[in-house]
């Protein structure tokens, strides 16, 4: 399956753990949208309208703790850092200001 940018979230926001604000902290995630111009859809490997998201999240933040971050667009993501470098994983879809998935 192969997966095409669709949209680019990148600047400074807050991050809490729990209702406790961490930091402020700069992120840059990517997201990605499946390519349904690939016409490699195999049954196993094809979910219709996956997405993903890859970046990262620097700042104060302790690594393999579930953390939330507000962003200067409105966003709020669920994360956790997988390592000291920033690289997040996403726990939750990504919901914009009204609390709605982000499409």
């Amino acid at each position: 399956m192969s997966f095409r940018p669709v949209r680019k979230i990148a600047g400074i926001g807050n991050v809490f753990m729990g209702t406790e604000l961490l930091d402020v902290a700069e992120y840059d995630l990517e997201i990605y949208e499946e390519n349904p111009e690939d016409h490699q859809h195999h049954g196993a490997n094809w979910t219709p309208g996956a997405k993903k998201i890859e970046g990262t999240v620097v700042g104060e933040l302790p690594i393999r703790t579930d953390l939330k971050l507000f962003t200067e667009e409105g966003y709020t993501v669920n994360f956790y850092l997988r390592d000291s470098f920033g690289s997040v994983v996403i726990v939750d879809p990504i919901l914009d200001s009204t609390g709605n998935p982000l499409r």
